[in-house]
């Protein structure tokens, strides 16, 4: 019973890595609750606290994915209407023009925000530049959460072995 709830926990944990960059998959929480699931054993590898903890950097990492192309768009020179684009491109590519709308949404929010708010095309393509670099980077955290919960699932689970 024990071998069958690891096996199943590390599926859930490779389909949370692969949904780290497939939008129809909310990766990171599918590896939490992967790593939930290995509270049943009983030899007990995984405690509340360890749950607890990838809870926090879950939060941690939502957060970042949802609003970092935003608050970097902002923070590297984007006006008010780049980042303002830029969160609005996000929400439209999420729900209507999902996979490419997650990479191109906030891209071109953000450009047309700027342009919107009488920047030069040069400064707008830039603006729109960082929030692409901004996804990138909130996708590569992404799949280091879950990189790193799927080792320590395996490893788990070569213990019991």
């Amino acid at each position: 019973m024990d071998i069958a709830i690891y096996i199943l926990a590390i599926l859930l944990g490779i389909a949370g890595f692969f949904g780290s960059v497939l939008p129809i998959l909310p990766g990171p929480t599918l590896s939490w609750f992967a790593w939930m699931l290995l509270l049943i054993p009983k030899e007990g590898r995984v405690t509340w606290t360890s749950v607890a903890v990838w809870g926090g950097l879950l939060l941690i990492v939502t957060l970042l994915d949802n609003f970092g192309s935003t608050w970097m768009t902002n923070k590297l020179g984007g006006s008010k209407w780049g980042t303002r684009g830029c969160f609005i491109g996000m929400l439209i590519g999420l729900f209507f023009f999902a996979p490419w709308g997650l990479i191109l949404g906030p891209f071109l929010g953000a450009f047309i925000g700027e342009l919107i708010g009488n920047a030069t095309t040069g400064r707008a393509f830039k603006v729109a530049c960082i929030s692409f670099v901004a996804f990138l980077l909130t996708t590569g955290i992404k799949l280091i959460y879950c990189a790193v919960m799927l080792f320590y699932m395996v490893k788990a689970f070569i213990g019991i072995l």
